[in-house]
């Protein structure tokens, strides 16, 4: 009886470890990796083998055509998704001689050491690349397509690549893109932190890009032909401070410039105005930023923070009126909030912040003045009527 529970005990203890093993998936540019796709954890044809040590994983990809002086990166992920993956900034795999290759990559789950060994396995002939725009729907049309065709660079005859956009209406900020290869991510798009040109002011442009894919060197020229007057949207997109996800009653969904629940209105002094009525807040700081057209392309927070984030702290958990401003002023943008405590009367406002007394009127529509006029006002918990 004794060996029959003993033998259960083992067997229960291995169903157990198995059931609690990890998958280890190669995810990085397409180069690198099977299949066609760069980048991809749920790519069961990347995932890691076990080793018999129990802790080292292995996998070999074959036939991989490498050229010499490009750089190829890649992670290893966790469970066929980007929840826990490593190294934080990828591995670099290069090679010296442009060659067919066997690459077999090493990761070590108790020590997260993530290493690769290349060997050179036939000759290697680079056909012609194709090189592409990436980058914002304002210039591009698409948002941030690499498959879009109508944005592929021409081929000069000293080797660089040229696109022209003519007649872009193109607002004041900077326009992002980047150059892409052979229409996928992963094959080693460039520049690794976005491209900006700088736009002085909103217009109508044409823009000139050229790139030699040799140096992977980028100049690009905008050209105002006319004026344009260009709508905006502003909306206020935000979080806890210091927290990486969460949803939270003042903005909803988070860090989210999509969210046009959170659009401002633009006020007569040229400010920007959106109020939160009556939202359950925590005794937290809340962190955010102002977001011009559902983009991030222009936002302002506070330029004197060290993250450039605008911050509202809340002392006392409560419901809150909550008023957002920007202020577009040229060289000052910057976006600011006041939460106004409810002491349990929905209809007055009792605090500021702190506690400190308002020095600030508002309007039924939520709107700031400085002074009061003829109306009806809020300050310091009380309705105030002015004839």
């Amino acid at each position: 009886m004794k060996k029959v529970f003993t033998l259960m005990a083992m067997m229960l203890t291995f169903a157990l470890s198995s059931f609690a093993q990890d998958t280890w998936t190669i995810a990085g540019s397409a180069a690198i990796v099977n299949g066609d796709k760069g980048w991809d954890p749920t790519n069961t044809a990347n995932d890691m083998v076990l080793q018999a040590d129990g802790l080292t994983y292995i996998l070999v990809v074959e036939n991989c055509g490498l050229e010499a002086g490009q750089t190829y990166e890649y992670k290893v992920a966790k469970d066929h998704g980007w929840g826990e993956s490593w190294p934080a900034n990828n591995a670099i795999l290069t090679v010296d001689e442009t060659a067919l290759y066997t690459i077999t990559y090493t990761y070590d789950s108790e020590l997260f050491e993530l290493d690769h060994e290349v060997t050179k396995t036939g000759t290697y002939v680079p056909g012609e690349k194709t090189y592409t725009v990436a980058g914002v729907s304002a210039l591009c049309g698409s948002e941030w397509d690499p498959t879009d065709t109508s944005n592929d660079l021409v081929k000069q005859a000293d080797g660089t690549y040229v696109k022209v956009y003519q007649g872009k209406d193109l607002a004041k900020g900077r326009v992002e893109f980047k150059i892409v290869v052979d229409h996928a991510w992963g094959n080693g798009e460039y520049p690794s932190s976005n491209y900006q040109l700088q736009i002085p002011e909103d217009g109508k442009y044409d823009v000139t890009i050229t790139t030699d894919p040799s140096t992977k060197k980028i100049e690009a020229e905008a050209v105002k032909t006319s004026d344009v007057v260009i709508e905006h949207t502003w909306t206020i997109a935000g979080g806890v401070a210091g927290a990486n996800e969460g949803e939270t009653t003042l903005f909803g969904s988070f860090w989210d410039a999509n969210n046009s629940v959170n659009d401002m209105v633009e006020q007569p002094d040229g400010t920007w105005l959106l109020v939160k009525e009556n939202v359950a807040l925590e005794a937290v700081t809340y962190a955010f930023k102002a977001c011009r057209d559902h983009a991030w392309d222009v936002s302002y927070g506070d330029p004197e923070a060290a993250d450039g984030n605008a911050q509202l702290e809340i002392a006392t958990a409560g419901n809150y009126h909550v008023y957002f401003t920007l202020d577009l002023t040229e060289g000052e943008e910057k976006v600011s909030a006041e939460a106004q405590f409810l002491g349990g009367d929905s209809t007055g406002i009792d605090e500021v912040n702190n506690g400190q007394p308002a020095t600030v009127y508002y309007n039924l529509q939520g709107i700031r003045s400085d002074k009061m006029e003829r109306g009806l006002y809020i300050t310091n918990g009380r309705k105030v009527v002015v004839k």
